[in-house]
């Protein structure tokens, strides 16, 4: 078995079931379980609390938080105490969001993410070091700032979500891993870890010492077809996104003009049009989707294109199933 981790998604309901979802992932032998975070759903940090007391060894990773909603100091406060009531397992992931929901949503003003992201990582890091930090200068600004508490981990790995050029070189420029969008297709993988590697040797780093993360939403069925209608509709939300699709599509190896025919009708009926530009190869590439082999094949093929931890990312209700058949992929 290579290297592996799960994705729990929001929707949990309990804190039995909660438990019972880090334990699956612990038996199973999976390296880490990540907690994704999504406003205005499951509260990100409690959960994760609550898995360092019912897990034992398994790694525990945010897969993403941002530095707008929580300010740098509060996030190393954080990443500092889980490590602590973990013995060492925490994973911090970082992320830039999106304006709509910081800025619209909850008010909080967005600015320019890439030096927000940037400044929250320096800043966390050398708060988690221990330093007395006092910064003026950059978009959060500190004074005489010191964690009580430091983490087990002399330098735990900070994670960076991205997806453009910019996000890809940031993170190979400044973090220990990237965690690569899920939905992405495996040549689109490629393009990615050729911008990571290219941005950590510029950076006078090693390039093999970037860990380079995916989360892979996994469909695990003997019939995909009965799916694909509902994959598809999926599909189209996600295009339908401003520079996410021409991403996808573009390094994806598809056609990036149905993105103007598919964002009218998106705008205009929801999507049901735009639904027949949406082939079955497309879903295949975005999912791993089918029997269980056929999965494990896919896994193989983002290892094979240059991804070093796939996360597996299954529906709540398909969790345990795909735990169990998926781990010695």
């Amino acid at each position: 078995m290579g290297r592996l981790g799960l994705v729990l998604y929001h929707g949990l309901q309990s804190g039995p079931e909660l438990k019972q979802y880090g334990q699956i992932a612990e038996d199973a032998g999976y390296e880490s379980l990540w907690v994704t975070e999504r406003y205005f759903h499951e509260e990100i940090f409690s959960l994760l609390g609550y898995l360092g007391a019912a897990t034992e060894r398994i790694k525990l990773g945010v897969g993403v938080t941002n530095p707008y909603t929580r300010n740098p100091a509060l996030l190393a406060m954080a990443t500092a105490t889980l490590d602590r009531i973990t013995g060492g397992r925490f994973l911090l992931g970082l992320g830039r969001s999106e304006r709509s929901v910081i800025q619209d949503k909850m008010g909080v003003p967005y600015g320019n993410s890439q030096a927000a992201m940037k400044a929250a990582v320096s800043l966390v890091r050398r708060l988690l070091s221990g330093e007395r930090v006092t910064d003026s200068a950059g978009p959060f600004k500190l004074r005489h700032a010191r964690l009580a508490t430091t983490p087990i981990q002399q330098n735990l790995p900070i994670y960076l979500a991205a997806i453009g050029k910019k996000g890809l070189r940031l993170a190979g420029a400044i973090a220990d891993g990237v965690l690569l969008n899920a939905y992405v297709p495996p040549s689109y993988i490629k393009y990615a870890v050729e911008e990571i590697r290219s941005a950590a040797k510029e950076a006078g780093r090693d390039p093999q010492s970037i860990d380079i993360a995916c989360m892979l939403v996994v469909r695990m069925t003997d019939e995909p077809e009965a799916l694909l209608p509902t994959l598809k509709r999926r599909i189209v939300r996600l295009l339908d996104e401003a520079y996410v699709g021409e991403i996808l599509l573009g390094k994806g190896g598809f056609d990036p003009t149905i993105l103007g025919p598919l964002r009218e009708s998106y705008a205009n009926d929801e999507g049901k049009e735009a639904v027949g530009l949406i082939t079955d190869e497309m879903v295949e590439s975005f999912y791993l989707i089918g029997p269980k082999e056929k999965c494990k094949e896919g896994i193989a093929e983002y290892r094979l294109a240059g991804v070093d931890l796939p996360l597996l990312l299954p529906r709540l209700e398909e969790y345990e199933r795909v735990a169990g058949a998926l781990n010695d992929a």
